[in-house]
């Protein structure tokens, strides 16, 4: 420190003006995105010294002058490296950090690097990308985002982010394109996921125009145009997304993806050159003959060749001053008609100006002479509507035939009368059409609607009355987005029952796909795991993948397919019933001729909610002989009971089918019977129930006795980690046993995995609801994992149990604290100050009153 202070002073007396005119950047918060860019006051550093980034770095944090010259850089930008022999440069970044954040997890977006790169905070990796050994291209237009693990950040302090890149193109180098920032990891991958999605859906609307001009080339193949447009506008799809980040979720080869991008490149302005030759019925001449034959020469050998540097140098040297012979051409058919006095000629001059001066700011961008965002795509956009002008004007020039035609008024009304006809006649068979669409989209989901159960240990049958009723072809069919499926599994060699029942968002062909879609991707997860000999993991994880795969699916049609869900998996031997709750109707427990719910708290959002993962919670109940479970969805509540003044009465008392199990004795066919007794169903009635059969396997108490005295023992001699590795033998053999994820939990605790130690307690908790240790400690480590929600509701549940339990009381006040709930914190703050005035942790709360 003696060192860097004296440095600093030097800097002072020597350099005055350069510390005025630069200085670290100070982040006021994480809670937002931050950007990092350089600006006139901070910016980043570089240098070609071969360095550890790791030494570095630490230096650096002591206050150690590390002797590595640097210069200033711009980010975004690009560095010049000074000899072809240098490969890497690195690249390093000061900042101050908040004191305090209320973000979950930060994460750091550095752009687009010139290839390969290692990237340190604080001296730790906290992400890479490529092979740094690998002489081939890998990365070199892929945006990084790297999330920054929990408790690097030197809170109210200096931190340094060192990035080591390594070049391919030479002699650029560092962060070339985008933007670098800092914030909360849901807000910067939001953002990323948010821009990269819209950019699809609007070429989505391309590859439609494009499909459609290729349509009318098959049905009619005179007019070419047709054709040369359809490619045009598919192969600008096909580029723009290879521009696009989400390329790199679909597995392709980089190398492809590139030797696809420069083939389309190359392909694009003599497609659209020969379009306007076609449009304007041109005749192909020797001049366009040839650069087509020379473009196409480019073209194989990029098919060919596998080297991306050559790709780059023709391109630049070859591909793109050839465009110029191209874009002269177009403008000379353009102009001859335009002279014509032909207007559409003059508007396709107007579409083609933008798109050549976007095309232009492009390529210098490619060349690095400036940073500027790429605009072709949008571009394209107005190039569209400068197509559709041309269709108003058709459509202009078509009125005023109608104008001439109208002096023949009473032919025309015949006419008209007659088109009338076949209108209605043609309506008519939309509608067959329609009926025919929805016939094959119930056909399409009903051998994904299975009961495929095979058990002595239980019985499951499944009852469902979709709402949308469809005639055709003198038969009936149904069609709904209600689900019901149910199969085998073996999870760590024991068999398990698999159900679901699920509600897709929407009526009639709209929940329909979604009931398809979820009904095609889980029979795949359970062909999946019985093909490949069962799950070798816990039943937890297996629900928690499945949930995360059903979670992307559904997260990727950007909301427009949501679905609730309740997916559970019984052990057939033991009756141990592991499930999740994705804002589905509560399961409803039949035992004894009564009926309750299984739960009384919302803990997942539909799949399909962007973030919804950050919940995700199995939950756990102990399965006794002749318990029935039964499952429905919203359809069983949504009952109409009336009319008034102000509308339709529909019934909101959800417990009102409990009493209707219980006047059915679980039956299905009694409660449809019975609902319909109390009103008319408004929505999709799907139930699913399952009795089990057998005595659960009743656990071994010596050996569970022998397994606790050993683990206490180990406990005793605060060997943690050899006593979580010893229980971990036994998790399934006692997976119903509270004691056992006591145990277990506090072992975690320990060692300060917050995260496992939360998933024991609340499994104990879920164990034994009435026990307050239990509830205590999930909520308290749930508090330690920064899942705030969670801890709240299980420390609710122990303030039930126990309302003068101090550790409690303080537990909430610094929960709610957490939550910005001063009012409920003040109250369980002031609450334990009754009992403890001067106890330790309470006098660190003096924020609260």
């Amino acid at each position: 420190m003696q060192i860097r202070s004296a440095v600093v002073l030097i800097s002072i007396l020597l350099f005055p003006n350069l510390l005025l005119s630069e200085e670290i950047q100070k982040i006021s918060s994480f809670d937002s995105i931050v950007s990092l860019n350089s600006t006139d006051t901070h910016t980043w550093e570089i240098t070609e010294e071969a360095l550890d980034p790791k030494q570095f770095s630490l230096s650096y944090l002591n206050g150690e002058v590390p002797g590595i010259k640097t210069n200033p850089y711009k980010a975004p930008g690009v560095y010049r490296v000074s000899q072809e022999s240098i490969h890497k440069v690195y690249i390093i970044k000061k900042f101050i950090a908040p004191e305090i954040w209320k973000a979950a997890g930060i994460s750091v977006r550095l752009g687009t690097l010139t290839d390969k790169d290692k990237t340190y905070l604080n001296g730790k990796l906290i992400g890479e990308t490529g092979d740094m050994n690998s002489s081939e291209p890998q990365a070199y237009d892929r945006i990084r985002i790297y999330s920054i693990p929990p408790g690097l950040i030197r809170s109210g302090k200096e931190n340094i982010l060192v990035l080591e890149v390594k070049k391919y193109f030479h002699p650029e180098a560092g962060i070339e394109q985008d933007r670098t920032e800092i914030g909360d990891t849901l807000l910067i991958r939001g953002d990323y996921y948010r821009t990269e999605y819209t950019k699809i859906a609007l070429l989505m609307i391309y590859l439609t125009v494009g499909g459609y001009f290729l349509f009318l080339f098959m049905r009619r193949r005179t007019d070419t145009e047709n054709l040369y447009f359809g490619l045009f506008t598919i192969f600008l799809v096909i580029y723009q997304f290879l521009r696009n980040q989400i390329k790199y979720e679909l597995g392709i080869p980089f190398l492809y993806m590139k030797k696809t991008e420069y083939i389309i490149l190359t392909a694009l302005i003599p497609i659209f050159g020969n379009f306007i030759r076609s449009y304007f019925k041109f005749p192909r001449g020797k001049f366009i003959n040839v650069l087509d034959v020379i473009y196409g020469i480019f073209i194989i050998f990029y098919i060919f060749s596998n080297n991306v540097i050559l790709y780059n140098k023709l391109n630049s040297s070859a591909v793109q001053l050839g465009w110029a012979a191209y874009i002269i051409l177009i403008f000379y058919y353009l102009i001859l008609k335009i002279r014509a006095k032909d207007r559409d000629a003059l508007l396709i001059l107007i579409g083609v100006s933008v798109v050549a001066l976007s095309t232009i700011l492009d390529t210098m961008s490619n060349r690095n002479l400036f940073v500027f965002p790429r605009t072709v795509g949008y571009a394209f956009f107005f190039f569209i509507i400068s197509i559709a002008t041309i269709l108003a004007n058709k459509f202009v020039r078509l009125n005023e035939q109608v104008e001439e035609l109208n002096e023949h008024l009473e032919n025309k009304v015949e006419e008209r009368t007659q088109e009338l006809n076949e209108s209605l006649a043609y309506v008519s068979k939309l509608k067959t059409q329609q009926d025919g669409d929805y016939f094959l989209t119930s056909l399409l989901i009903r051998p994904l609607f299975t009961n495929n159960t095979a058990s002595p240990s239980l019985k499951i049958d499944f009852f469902s009355k979709q709402k949308k009723a469809i005639l055709f072809k003198e038969k009936h069919y149904e069609i709904g987005g209600d689900i019901s499926i149910s199969g085998n599994i073996s999870i760590q060699g024991e068999k398990y029952t698999v159900f679901v029942n699920g509600d897709a968002m929407g009526k009639s062909i709209q929940g329909a796909g979604g009931a398809l879609v979820m009904g095609t991707v889980f029979q795949s997860l359970l062909t999946r795991t019985n093909r490949n000999g069962g799950y070798s993991k816990a039943p937890e994880s297996w629900l928690q993948e499945s949930f995360l795969e059903l979670q992307g699916i559904f997260e990727s049609f950007d909301g427009s397919m949501y679905i609730s869900v309740v997916i559970g998996l019984l052990n057939e031997k033991t009756g141990a019933l592991y499930y999740i709750n994705a804002e589905h109707p509560w399961p409803v427990l039949y035992r004894d001729g009564s009926a309750g719910f299984l739960e009384n708290e919302l803990t997942l959002r539909k799949i399909g909610i962007p973030g919804n993962e950050e919940n995700f919670f199995v939950k756990f109940f102990q399965l006794q002989k002749y318990d029935v479970l039964i499952l429905g969805s919203d359809g069983k509540d949504d009952v109409l009971i009336g009319n008034d003044e102000r509308g339709r009465i529909v019934n909101e008392d959800e417990t009102k089918f409990l009493r209707t199990v219980e006047e059915s004795n679980g039956d299905l066919k009694g409660i449809y019977e019975k609902t319909l007794e109390f009103g008319e169903l408004t929505d999709d009635f799907t139930l699913l129930r399952l009795e089990y059969l057998a005595d659960p396997q009743i656990k071994n108490e010596t050996s569970l006795n022998e397994v606790l005295e050993q683990a206490k023992a180990l406990y005793k001699k605060k060997s943690f980690s050899p006593l979580i590795d010893y229980l971990n033998e036994y998790k399934t053999i006692f997976s119903d046993r509270e004691e056992f994820f006591m145990i277990l939990g506090k072992s975690y605790l320990k060692l300060k995995d917050f995260s496992s130690a939360a998933r024991s307690f609340e499994r104990a908790a879920n164990l034994n609801p009435n026990r307050l240790e239990s509830q205590y400690y999930a909520s308290y480590s749930s508090k330690l994992n920064k899942d705030f929600q969670k801890a709240e509701y299980f420390g609710k549940i122990a303030y039930t149990l126990d309302k003068n339990y101090l550790n409690n009381l303080i537990n909430l006040a610094d929960i709610y604290k957490n939550l910005n709930q001063s009012e409920e914190a003040k109250k369980f703050a002031e609450r334990a100050q009754v009992i403890d005035p001067n106890h330790p942790i309470l006098l660190k709360l003096t924020d609260v009153f």
